[in-house]
């Protein structure tokens, strides 16, 4: 949630430095020449990027680099999305979403998503306008070898061209005992990630192109969780760090990676009449293997084989593939009337997908219509209302007030089925389905209450869901003929006052229906901070970040199907995690040193983020991230 206009530094001056012009004068020598050179001509405002939806709603922001340490020293992906999402334990693994799972685009969609966050998302991508060389580096070190490097590099080859790479690189080591660990081969997950990027204006701003290739590449050696021996509980198996893996003969793997190509162009005959066009390429890989099948099989981690034994094999796998591609061109009409813009396409998107081990290949050819709608009434008021139909099937309505005061949107979708809920074949897992369109109904609103030193802003969102696809306690599909609904209150609180800053979020969660999907009802999460300056030269923040959750059933996880689905074994215990930090800034270079996880063994031995996978223990964490402008 936002800050209601707050300064998000704590109260520190910003760290822009803005460009100094040289005046004429006589040339100085020793000292005072180096004081001179250190002056930056470029820096934050010397440069600014926008995302693609800006260009395509007629509404270019100039959107500035993050220089402040507010929340800086959340550099874990479930910590960025205000710890709404949970992975296994460790960076890199699968991922899911606390609340709400909402489809947000039409069509049929592959549905192997555990891994998605990690990937660079197109609607995100930062297409960035710079004056001179611009270099973001970034480093993270955690736990468990949770390791992470950001690096980030963008050019003018013109006043109207620039072009950028991002590439990350991300590992962590393996939590529990396995035959490798033994062996001393302890790499639980590794992935690549690049993206180029580029975007040209032409000098009269009639024509704008803007492009991206985006290439991702993770892997992960599966554990299985704790495996319960010898009468242990869940609860009691907090109490090591040396639990063995359910997965113990170590020979599953995950593969997932796809390489994506997108480009954007708009011709601009005049303001109200404007043609646009946009193009998608993807090709895609998820695949899985268990090479001990027969061993886990027998430990029950998967239900059951499809496999006919006539004799034992000497080497028993359990294999998953699904290759995936899609080809998406939109086409449509864009325009402005002094605060009324408005924008229409025509959208055609085939896909395909192929299993190895069957002879059969599915595939579609979409089409859609679609239409958005803007008025704005003043610079901070606006209506926005949109609607997306895929002719015959699928179809997706929204609307949207929002004011300085209060906002209410409402949303209705219909969508298709994915892939892994209506097609799977492997040795442990199959089905064929034709599951019928799940139906998504949101009302939302909030209201503001604040002032430069403070806001308030409770929230309302009301939620129903029909015939609702799911994973039961077996990973097999399922589908939910009556309707699930849910009533979601929120409230978002910060400020600051003289040195210290504090921000807050609490959502109290009900869930009414049929028992197939699985919510904390209470999540809250808050961060409270002091900020020191020394000399204008150095900038310190101390704070101390938490974060709670009610006890419920987490769900487990299936990494044949990289699916969550329902377990009834175990009452997730309510946990609180409490992180102080010290974040620091000099210049242009920040820094953040954390002790994660501190309250572990004082509170409680420890908590679950899923069924049988614990939390990192208490442990030691930095970080540094660099801008370079020249």
């Amino acid at each position: 949630m936002g800050n209601g206009g707050m300064n998000t530094n704590g109260g520190f001056p910003a760290a822009n430095t803005r460009p100094t012009t040289q005046t004429q004068g006589p040339q100085k020598s020793g000292r005072a020449a180096l004081d001179d050179s250190t002056k930056q001509i470029y820096g934050p405002e010397s440069m600014h990027y926008f995302i693609e939806q800006d260009v395509m709603d007629s509404q270019i922001q100039k959107r500035r680099i993050d220089t402040t340490l507010h929340l800086f020293h959340r550099y874990l992906f479930q910590e960025r999305s205000g710890f709404l999402q949970a992975n296994l334990g460790s960076d890199g693994t699968a991922m899911r979403s606390i609340f709400t799972p909402v489809t947000a685009t039409l069509g049929t969609q592959l549905g192997y998503n555990a891994y998605t966050p990690y990937t660079f998302a197109p609607e995100k991508v930062r297409y960035i306008n710079t004056k001179s060389p611009f270099s973001d580096v970034e480093f993270n070190d955690g736990a468990g070898g949770q390791t992470r490097l950001n690096f980030s590099f963008a050019r003018n080859i013109d006043s109207l061209w620039n072009v950028g790479i991002e590439l990350q690189r991300l590992v962590s080591d393996k939590a529990f005992t396995d035959d490798a660990f033994k062996a001393r081969n302890i790499n639980l997950t590794g992935q690549w990630g690049f993206l180029v990027h580029t975007n040209y204006r032409s000098r009269s701003d009639r024509y704008r192109i803007l492009a991206h290739i985006n290439y991702y590449d993770h892997a992960v050696n599966d554990q299985g969780g704790i495996m319960l021996i010898n009468d242990l509980t869940p609860i009691q198996a907090l109490k090591y760090v040396d639990n063995t893996a359910y997965l113990t003969a170590a020979k599953t793997q995950t593969k997932d990676k796809f390489l994506k190509f997108h480009v954007y162009q708009e011709f601009i005959g005049f303001k109200g009449l404007q043609l646009f066009q946009r193009l998608d390429v993807e090709s895609r890989q998820v695949k899985f293997r268990d090479l001990d099948f027969e061993n886990n099989l027998g430990k029950r981690f998967y239900p059951k084989t499809y496999i006919n034994y006539i004799q034992a094999p000497e080497s028993d796998s359990l294999y998953n593939e699904n290759n995936w591609q899609s080809f998406i061109h939109q086409t449509g009409l864009k325009g402005v009337f002094r605060k009324f813009t408005y924008r229409a396409h025509v959208r055609q998107r085939y896909w395909s997908v192929q299993n190895p081990l069957t002879d059969v290949t599915k595939n579609r050819l979409e089409n859609y219509v679609g239409l958005w709608l803007h008025q704005k009434f003043t610079e901070t008021v606006d209506f926005t209302a949109e609607g997306e139909y895929l002719i015959g099937s699928d179809y997706q309505l929204k609307a949207k007030f929002e004011s300085p005061w209060f906002y209410v949107q409402a949303q209705r979708t219909s969508s298709s089925p994915s892939i892994a809920q209506t097609w799977m074949y492997n040795s442990s897992y199959r089905w064929d389905k034709g599951l019928n369109q799940i139906s998504f109904d949101q009302l939302e609103g909030g209201i503001s209450i604040g002032n430069a030193k403070m806001y308030f802003k409770p929230s309302v969102t009301i939620q129903r869901i029909g015939n609702w696809v799911y994973f039961d306690s077996l990973a097999n599909v399922r589908q939910e003929s009556k309707g699930l609904g849910v009533f979601r209150t929120g409230l978002a609180w910060g400020g600051e006052r003289g040195r210290f800053v504090w921000n807050s979020n609490v959502f109290a969660n009900t869930l009414t229906g049929p028992d197939v999907m699985r919510m904390p009802n209470l999540a809250a999460n808050a961060n409270l901070a002091v900020n020191v300056q020394y000399k204008k030269l150095l900038y310190v923040q101390i704070g101390l970040d938490a974060h709670y959750l009610s006890a419920y059933y987490g769900d487990a996880y299936m990494p044949a199907t990289q699916q969550f689905h329902l377990q009834n074994q175990v009452k997730l215990p309510a946990f609180v995690q409490v992180d102080p930090y010290l974040s620091l800034r000099i210049n242009r270079v920040r820094l953040f040193f954390k002790y994660a996880n501190a309250a572990q063994g004082l509170i409680s031995d420890n908590h679950y983020v899923a069924y049988l996978y614990p939390a990192m223990r208490r442990s030691f964490a930095y970080g540094v991230k660099w801008l370079l402008f020249d």
